[in-house]
């Protein structure tokens, strides 16, 4: 018998019914780490959720749902549910569960409880094995639960090497400023880091529709008709690569937590279950563009010179990503874009250009420069709501995101919730070791 195990299960609708079905059958044909009882935490992909511009590239409700009534039904002694989640872009995570749908699911089941991590009790945990962190804040619920779920959204990213799965949802655990720390060529240590203090007891990925080819938030999708179920996030997401026709071991968060001993070293510790094989996935796979690709070979009207050091997962996969997200959801922009020559990264030549623009801050360091006009977008690395807000500062370009009520939301509303957390957490709790 195989160590561990994954089930690709078929579902091609978001029917609650159905998934919940298929989630329970799945658990029976398992053994998890520990009981479902207690305080349960589910941790899905909320990074944004937008019913016009970011529709395709987070948790659907019905899968939590689903989740929720098989917890429900398998589990004992079940305190409360905790959906635990800290969205991206600096966008409220109250909107992000509202545009998805979560509010409802709350009002549904009265032992759901919300929890934005901008906004609520957080402890901060020691790690013993941290190579990046010492220490984290993350939500109380997690530190206090005893059982984690977490319900990716199968999808790509170009910050992590094309894949984004349930090891990159660690990022979300954690709380903005901590969050952005690293968050460069380390950012596959910081991911594992995490694993010591939120090391999922099960995993249930939303594959119904699968986001793959732009930014993060923004991409598009196209049906795929898949649950991935497991009890170890290191051979569910050597899986979930695979069926995306890529090597897990070309993708540094995975080999990271293969090498600190997170679950198998190979495909033959994985049983491979379910009713749907990998190669009929692959098959519908294979001919995808998944946009990861270095940020200077980006089609557009001006010049991307990248520097040193190139930063997957930092300036050059951030400034990527934005340019795929102008690309997903208003494509004309690029061609406003003005005459410039951007730098990502210390570049050591010489550059004359009319306007150049310096993205990030080893973009900053670069000493030849020759410009009428120099600008720069500060950060290691910049955030994405930096780089949206600069850009139409400096140049007049909209991003998709941009947009009255995101913008209210993400620079009057964000830092009201962030004044309350800090309010709620005014008896924050001296360094705790993990539990």
């Amino acid at each position: 018998m195989k160590p561990y195990k994954v089930i690709i299960a078929a579902c091609s609708d978001y029917d609650p019914d159905v998934i919940s079905a298929k989630i329970a059958e799945s658990v029976d044909q398992m053994v998890l780490p520990k009981p479902i009882s207690g305080k349960i935490v589910i941790k899905p992909n909320l990074v944004m959720a937008h019913p016009q511009v970011a529709t395709e590239s987070y948790t659907r409700s019905e899968v939590i749902e689903g989740l929720i009534r098989t917890v429900l039904q398998k589990g004992t002694a079940i305190e409360r549910i905790d959906i635990v989640e800290k969205s991206g872009l600096g966008i409220t995570t109250a909107t992000a569960f509202r545009h998805a749908g979560y509010r409802n699911l709350a009002r549904k089941y009265p032992i759901i409880r919300l929890r934005a991590m901008e906004e609520s009790r957080q402890v901060r945990i020691g790690l013993d094995n941290g190579q990046i962190h010492k220490s984290v804040r993350i939500a109380r619920a997690v530190a206090e639960r005893d059982f984690l779920i977490y319900a990716p959204k199968l999808k790509t990213n170009v910050l992590s090497q094309a894949y984004s799965g349930a090891l990159k949802l660690n990022i979300g655990s954690i709380d903005s400023k901590e969050r952005m720390y690293h968050h460069h060529y380390d950012l596959h240590r910081k991911m594992i880091d995490l694993l010591e203090i939120a090391n999922p007891d099960l995993i249930v990925t939303d594959g119904i529709r699968f986001a793959f080819g732009g930014n993060q938030m923004t991409q598009p999708g196209m049906a795929l008709g898949v649950l991935v179920i497991s009890a170890n996030a290191v051979a569910h997401d050597m899986v979930c690569a695979r069926m995306l026709n890529l090597d897990p071991f070309k993708i540094d968060h995975i080999k990271e937590a293969v090498e600190r001993g997170y679950g198998p070293k190979s495909f033959e510790e994985i049983e491979i279950a379910g009713d749907v094989s990998i190669e009929s996935v692959q098959e519908k796979t294979k001919d995808l563009d998944y946009g990861f690709y270095p940020v200077d070979q980006f089609k557009c009207n001006f010049r991307i010179i990248s520097g040193t050091p190139y930063c997957t997962g930092g300036c050059q996969g951030i400034f990527l990503d934005w340019l795929h997200m102008v690309k997903d959801r208003k494509p004309k922009t690029l061609a406003r874009f003005p005459n410039l020559t951007a730098l990502v990264g210390k570049v050591s030549q010489k550059i004359d250009a009319k306007t150049i623009m310096l993205v990030g801050d080893c973009a900053q360091a670069s000493p030849q420069l020759n410009a009428r006009r120099i600008v720069r977008i500060k950060g290691c690395p910049p955030t994405h709501k930096r780089i949206v807000w600069d850009m139409m500062v400096m140049f007049g370009l909209l991003a998709p995101l941009v947009r009255p009520s995101l913008i209210w939301d993400g620079f009057g509303l964000y830092p009201l919730k962030k004044v309350k957390g800090w309010l709620v957490n005014l008896k924050f709790k001296p360094l705790q070791k993990k539990a």
